[in-house]
C-alpha cells in the first residue's frame, strides 16, 4: 500500500491542480467586492430555490474540529466542507513540534468545491472559501436520506462529529479475534476495542449503543471495512475490521490512524456561494501513517461523492480549493 502511495504521489498532485483549474472555469465567485449582473441574478434565483429547503431542514452550521496527529503532521479536520484551519489560523503543522515550540503551517486553509448542471441546464454549486469565519456555509453535517435526498436538523446535529480508529486498535482486535478462533470460543463483545466496535460501517449492530443514534441503511455503504463472510454488513464480532477503501489494493489495508465523517450540501441554504443545492452527500476518509520516510510528513483524504437527488447531475467538477 505504501509503495502504491509513493508511485501515485506525483500523478495525484498533478490531477488535483488540474481539477482546480478546470473548476475555476466553471464557478464564478465574487472578488474584491464586485459582482456582475449575471452572477447577481443567478444568486437571487438560487436563494429563491433554496428558501423552501432552508425552512424545511434548517440544519445548524458545523462546529466540530479535531486534529489528526499520528505522525509528523498535526492537521486540523473540520466537519463543514473545509479543512486545515480553525476558522482563524492555519492548522496544517509540519513538522509537528512539541508544545510551547513555535509552529509553522504549510497550508492556510482549504475547502471542497463542487459544481454541475442538472437536466434542465441549471448550474448547481456548492463551494466555500473562508465562509466559516463569518458563519457562511455551503455544507452541513450528516448523511442525506437515501430515498428523499433530504436531512433533518436533528440528524445534522448528531452527525457533527468524527469517528476515529487507530491502527494499533485494529491490530489488537485481530489478535483477540484470532485467539478466539484458535480456542474455539465465541468472540466476546467486550474484547472488541471501542473504536473498532463503534466504526460507522453498514449494518454495525453495536453502533447505536455506543453513539446513541442509528446508522442509515444505504447501498452505497458508509465507512470502509473488510467483510470476512461477504454478507455486506460490518460485524466486528465475526472478524470484520475497518480498512481504507482504495481501488487496486488486493489485500485489505489499514493505516496508523483513520478518521471518517459525512457532510452534505442540502441541509440549509448555500450562504457562501448562493448556489442551488446539488443534494450531494460527501463521505470523507482521512488517514495517515507513522513511518521513517517521507510519508511520515503527509496526510491523505479520500472523498466519496453520492448524488442523492432524483435527477442526475452532469458536467460535474470536484476539487479542493487551497
Amino acid at each position: 500500500m505504501r509503495n502504491m502511495i509513493r508511485q501515485t504521489l506525483g500523478t495525484s498532485i498533478a490531477l488535483r491542480f488540474s481539477a482546480v483549474i478546470a473548476l475555476a472555469g466553471l464557478l464564478t465567485l465574487p472578488a474584491f467586492g464586485h459582482i456582475n449582473p449575471a452572477l447577481a441574478a443567478r444568486r437571487a434565483q438560487a436563494k429563491n430555490n433554496s428558501n423552501e429547503l432552508g425552512f424545511r431542514e434548517n440544519c445548524d452550521n458545523a462546529v466540530s474540529q479535531i486534529d489528526m496527529a499520528i505522525n509528523n503532521v498535526r492537521a486540523r479536520l473540520l466537519t463543514g466542507g473545509d479543512a486545515w484551519w480553525d476558522s482563524n489560523d492555519a492548522r496544517y503543522v509540519v513538522p509537528k513540534v512539541p508544545p510551547g515550540v513555535p509552529e509553522v503551517s504549510s497550508i492556510f486553509s482549504g475547502a471542497v468545491w463542487l459544481g454541475g448542471v442538472d437536466p434542465g441546464g441549471n448550474l448547481k454549486v456548492a463551494a466555500q472559501q473562508h465562509g466559516r469565519s463569518s458563519g457562511d456555509f455551503d455544507f452541513f453535517p450528516g448523511p442525506l436520506n437515501p430515498e428523499t435526498g433530504k436531512i433533518e436538523k436533528e440528524t445534522c446535529a448528531k452527525w457533527d462529529k468524527f469517528f476515529v480508529v487507530n491502527g494499533e486498535r485494529i491490530q489488537e482486535h485481530l489478535r483477540n479475534w484470532n485467539q478466539a478462533q484458535v480456542e474455539g470460543r465465541e468472540y466476546r463483545e467486550e474484547d472488541i476495542p471501542k473504536d473498532v466496535r463503534g466504526w460507522p460501517a453498514r449494518g454495525n449492530r453495536f453502533f447505536e449503543d455506543i453513539h446513541q443514534f442509528q446508522l442509515p441503511n444505504t447501498r452505497q455503504g458508509l465507512a470502509g471495512f473488510y467483510d470476512q463472510n461477504g454478507n455486506g454488513d460490518y460485524e466486528p464480532d465475526l472478524g470484520d475490521f475497518p480498512v481504507i477503501e482504495i481501488r487496486g489494493c488486493d489485500e485489505p489495508q489499514f493505516p496508523d490512524q483513520m478518521t471518517f465523517w459525512i457532510y452534505n450540501d442540502a441541509g440549509n441554504i448555500h450562504a457562501q456561494s448562493q448556489g442551488s443545492p446539488i443534494q450531494m452527500e460527501v463521505q470523507v476518509q482521512a488517514f495517515a501513517y507513522a513511518t521513517n520516510d517521507e510519508i511520515n510528513d503527509m496526510t491523505f483524504q479520500r472523498y466519496k461523492l453520492i448524488n442523492r437527488a432524483i435527477e442526475s447531475i452532469d458536467s460535474t467538477f470536484f476539487a479542493m480549493w487551497v
